[in-house]
């Protein structure tokens, strides 16, 4: 496993994205803005919507402000494309960071939070005739949708803390 992980990692370092990424003087901090933009635009409408889930300005119907989600999946998009941006030009950095690790395990529970939001409540909360207060179960999931992309944010954040050698791995 270590070397197909190692052969991975020498493969995208040796990708025209991650020459550019490394020998241009402007592509990693047009990345970094481009990458907290979106990260604005997620966490402002999806942050918003889920607060609204949990009881934040029920005057405001969850329809109305369920609206505003395309532009959280815009700000997400561009997330993933300077994310896969960063990772090609430094994957030594990012697959062997706990940090990292631990980032992708929370985007996938956001991930299955989003299905399970549009499987199991969407309709009900979305509804003209929705009550104010959205239910139990919306609740929960915005609960889960909030904390999932705060320890997001706390881990991108903490990927420059840890900068393991790229030989390591915790469970090898």
């Amino acid at each position: 496993m270590e070397s197909l992980v190692e052969s991975l990692r020498i493969w995208l370092e040796s990708t025209a994205l991650a020459k550019f990424m490394i020998d241009s003087d402007w592509a990693w901090p047009i990345a970094e803005s481009i990458h907290f933009i979106g990260l604005s635009l997620l966490i402002g409408t999806v942050g918003l919507f889920d607060l609204r889930l949990l009881g934040l300005a029920k005057r405001i119907p969850i329809g109305a402000l369920h609206r505003l989600i395309p532009w959280g999946v815009a700000g997400y998009c561009m997330n993933i494309a300077t994310g896969l941006s960063f990772f090609t030009a430094a994957p030594g950095q990012y697959i062997y960071n706990p940090a990292f690790q631990i980032k992708m395990l929370l985007m996938a529970i956001a991930g299955l939070n989003v299905l399970a939001f549009y499987a199991v409540v969407y309709r009900r909360v979305a509804a003209p005739d929705s009550p104010d207060s959205a239910p139990f179960y919306a609740k929960m999931i915005g609960a889960v949708s909030l904390c999932a992309w705060i320890g997001v944010i706390s881990c991108g954040r903490l990927l420059t803390f840890f900068r393991p050698p790229w030989h390591w791995c915790p469970w090898c």
